[in-house]
């Protein structure tokens, strides 16, 4: 136990003098942890990120599908029973858009990405509602 505990020490002081530049003398037992936080959040700075879909999925029989030639950011929540989105995007322009259903047998059918369409937010609080939408 002792050994395994002072490898994992050992890794972090590596990961600490590696990630940044940090004199190992200066570290001890009460400030360990503090130095692990730093390089936790140096880790999670934002990096360029090319693309990012979010689906949320709550029910039953819902259907998701999603085709994009330019992807950027897509978030789709369907919160219900038997609802359907569709997303196409054949186009060059980047695709940015969010769609936020409540509720069952809705039918979402999106194609197409422009300058109109960029920030979209589609919400949705009903049933059985259908909604075409063409971008060209």
């Amino acid at each position: 136990m002792k050994n395994l505990f002072t490898a994992i020490i050992c890794t972090l002081l590596f990961q600490l003098g590696w990630a940044q530049d940090i004199k190992l003398n200066n570290v001890n037992s009460s400030n360990i942890l503090d130095f692990y936080a730093q390089t936790q959040r140096i880790d999670m700075q934002p990096r360029e990120v090319k693309s990012m879909d979010v689906a949320v999925q709550i029910g039953q029989g819902n259907n998701y599908e999603m085709f994009d030639r330019t992807p950027q950011y897509l978030e789709v929540i369907q919160n219900g029973n038997y609802n359907t989105t569709y997303f196409v995007n054949p186009n060059d322009y980047p695709t940015n858009a969010q769609i936020k259903i409540n509720g069952s047998g809705n039918y979402i059918d999106i194609t197409g990405s422009n300058s109109i369409s960029a920030g979209m937010q589609i919400n949705i609080n009903a049933n059985d509602m259908t909604i075409f939408m063409r971008n060209y």
